[in-house]
């Protein structure tokens, strides 16, 4: 009965974990916002692999599992109730992606300092001023 107990509970948490995503997405209207970054996003050489390869692993799961008829709850038995695991899976896809390209600062985000672009990270702080006071 716990076992039991604690996998449904599992599975409705990784449940909680995807419409969460999806909300901070604003249910995909923030993914529409940030879909001019995707180009930028692959190119730049400054965003690690593996998020890279996270967009990508997740569009191309949810765009196999529209494709392939092979659905955890098939269509044709379920009637209506089947479309839950497709709408799931492209809940899924659209939180992962906007998850990662709302953390990507690129040229969008940047500054313009002369003729150059410079892109700003937000963890640096720029402008600040100091000194150093020597007591002898």
């Amino acid at each position: 009965m716990n076992r039991s107990t604690n996998t449904g509970d599992s599975i409705l948490d990784s449940f909680k974990r995807v419409l969460v995503r999806f909300k901070d997405a604003k249910f995909g209207f923030g993914l529409i916002k940030n879909l001019p970054k995707l180009a930028d996003y692959f190119s730049d050489r400054n965003v690690s692999i593996f998020g890279k390869a996270k967009i990508f692993f997740s569009f191309v799961v949810a765009l196999i599992y529209f494709v392939f008829a092979i659905d955890i709850i098939p269509e044709i038995l379920f009637g209506p109730i089947g479309f839950f695991d497709d709408a799931f899976m492209l809940i899924w896809a659209i939180g992962i992606i906007n998850e990662e390209l709302d953390k990507y600062k690129g040229p969008q985000d940047s500054g313009v300092r002369g003729n150059k672009k410079v892109y700003k990270d937000p963890n640096i702080i720029d402008d600040a001023s100091f000194s150093i006071k020597d007591d002898e």
